[in-house]
């Protein structure tokens, strides 16, 4: 009688099941939330505990315990700067947080300092910025006198709040781009846009167009797209090429490391975001974010995957006000094993218990039960802290996964995570009176009982014990797109990054854990994947769990693989752990 342990950073999952000869009969299984931090002694606890519910109520015992190595995920929102791309060849010089330029329409032109003004014979037109010194009224005037002798002034950029005060005392109307680094070699390009209320159009954040503006080589043009994508809502563009490298973070400040050709390059937060969003999982090692508890002080991990919240309204398009999506979220898996799990699970159960394998392998044994999987297919395993994905390119483990989801829906709606937990899985309704409610799909739909007052006139979703409200703000149409683009923007995105790590697609990705329980996540990887193409399904684990319990039902039938073996022929990794010396 063997019981596989699976101690995720959400959920625990335990199986237990007769082998005999090699073969495996399922006998019971069941589930709990994990406690504390993963791999810690609480969370131990908990799996002894679920396990001796198990045993009572299916009536059995486990003559051993097999689990797997253990390797926590931390994930939490930073208040991290908006992501910037280092490899861009060009640069942004107005501040992220700047809200006040004036005028309209863009313009390309040879910078000239304001203090150079009077003198300078450039032909052609010309970007003049003013520094943090200089009153907007001394601006103003030495800009009108500029225009007086025919200097094509074409924008302004303006060190301080100033756009406004100093558009409207000019006779040219030219984008006026403030709150900017003014810090540009005299003569170099500068492009700038300010784009008119009412209006999208951005000419400036069309790749090819800033490349051609400020003579960028075609080579770079990929990163000068990725680059463009920070523009994409800007109200105001001011840009120029980068001279120099980005700044690297002062001692003092947070920094992620990222191995780049074999050495260790070290990225401000913003930088790092664009970094690991693109390069496949492994290339962070260390990390200090004062943010997050757990790397306030730096920690090394193996993987680590940023959500800029702002990118969530790629899809949603959200109403201003209606959610918060400010900061990052942070998910970083623990480069360290938890080492002594066996060990602690032995003395608290009274049997002795083996570290198998690894998660992914246990989770690749348990997937592949699925009937009718294509034999070239790519396991996925979506747990609270990790993806995995097994095939045969090889293995990749990825920090990010349904935690990423439950933090970023409580940091946008402004609820506790229980609750997150909640409303990110099923529809909600709008409860319009005490009898009726505005379903995401556009109907009205009569109540079966009449709604509490507390929940008239919010945003609900259905709970066991009746309708709970989270949202005043949102609509249930913005809802379900503000759902559906979370779901794309973390777990959907970093399943495409695992697989650049992959040389050749597979027919199917098999998506097991809790995660694959949910149409929309489903939905949302085979959109992400769609010009793969590959086939996106659940797995059916033994062909009676569906998606659930891959990992601790493959750490049994891993287990009886190698049964018949000697001790010595067992896999390398197999620890075992009894009770008492």
């Amino acid at each position: 009688m063997l019981a596989g342990i699976d101690v995720g950073n959400h959920t625990t999952e335990i199986v237990l099941a007769r082998v005999t000869d090699g073969s495996v009969t399922p006998l019971a299984h069941g589930q709990a939330p994990t406690r504390g931090r993963k791999g810690s002694q609480d969370s131990l606890h908990g799996a002894a505990a679920l396990l001796h519910r198990i045993e009572v109520d299916a009536d059995i015992a486990a003559d051993e315990l097999v689990l797997s190595a253990l390797r926590p995920v931390d994930t939490s929102t930073a208040p991290l700067p908006p992501a910037t791309s280092p490899r861009a060849p060009v640069r942004s010089l107005r501040r992220p947080d700047a809200s006040t330029p004036a005028g309209a329409g863009y313009g390309v032109g040879r910078h000239v300092p304001l203090a150079a003004l009077a003198d300078d014979a450039t032909d052609g037109p010309i970007v003049v910025t003013v520094d943090a010194t200089t009153d907007f009224e001394d601006a103003a005037r030495a800009i009108t006198d500029a225009v007086g002798r025919g200097r094509r002034v074409v924008g302004v950029v303006v060190a301080q709040d100033d756009a406004v005060l100093i558009r409207n005392r000019i006779p040219v109307d030219v984008p006026v781009v403030d709150e900017a680094d003014v810090d540009v070699p005299a003569g170099a390009l500068i492009a700038v846009e300010v784009v008119e209320e009412g209006r999208s159009y951005r000419a400036m954040a069309d790749p090819i167009a800033l490349s051609a503006a400020l003579g960028v080589e075609h080579g770079a043009i990929h990163d000068v797209a990725e680059f463009c994508r920070e523009l994409a809502d800007a109200s105001a563009i001011a840009v120029t090429l980068r001279t120099e490298p980005p700044p690297q973070p002062a001692v003092d400040d947070d920094y992620v490391d990222c191995l780049v050709d074999g050495e260790v390059v070290r990225y401000t937060p913003a930088q790092a975001h664009a970094v690991l969003r693109l390069a496949p999982p492994g290339c962070v090692t260390h990390i200090r974010l004062r943010a997050v508890p757990t790397a306030e002080h730096g920690i090394a991990v193996s993987d680590a995957f940023f959500t800029d919240l702002a990118t969530i309204d790629d899809g949603a398009w959200l109403r201003r006000g209606v959610a918060d999506a400010r900061g990052t979220v942070v998910a970083m898996l623990a480069a360290d094993e938890v080492s002594d799990a066996a060990v602690t699970v032995a003395e608290l159960t009274g049997r002795p218990a083996r570290t198998l394998a690894t998660e992914p392998e246990a989770a690749a044994w348990g997937a592949r039960t699925t009937p009718g999987l294509p034999p070239d297919s790519v396991v996925c395993d979506i747990g609270g802290g990790t993806i995995d994905l097994v095939g045969r390119g090889g293995t990749v483990v990825a920090a990010g996964a349904g935690e990423t989801i439950t933090v970023a829906v409580a940091r946008v709606l402004g609820i506790p995570r229980a609750l997150a937990e909640q409303v990110k899985r099923t529809p909600a309704i709008r409860v319009e009176g005490p009898h009726v409610a505005h379903e995401e799909d556009g109907r009205r739909v009569f109540l079966d009982s009449p709604a509490a007052s507390e929940a008239i006139g919010r945003l609900c979703t259905r709970g066991s014990a009746g309708l709970v409200p989270f949202s005043n703000r949102l609509a249930a149409e913005e809802w379900r797109s503000l759902r559906l683009a979370i779901k794309r923007q973390t777990i959907a995105a970093n399943i495409a990054r695992c697989l650049r790590a992959f040389d050749t697609p597979p027919t199917a990705l098999v998506l097991a854990g809790g995660g694959a329980m949910d149409d929309e996540l489903l939905r949302a990887v085979a959109e992400a994947l769609r010009s793969v193409p590959i086939a996106v399904g659940r797995a059916d684990v033994d062909g009676v769990h569906g998606p659930r319990y891959a990992v601790a039902s493959g750490l049994v039938h891993l287990y009886a693989s190698h049964a018949g073996l000697s001790p010595g022929s067992r896999p390398s990794r197999s620890r075992t752990a009894r009770r008492g010396p």
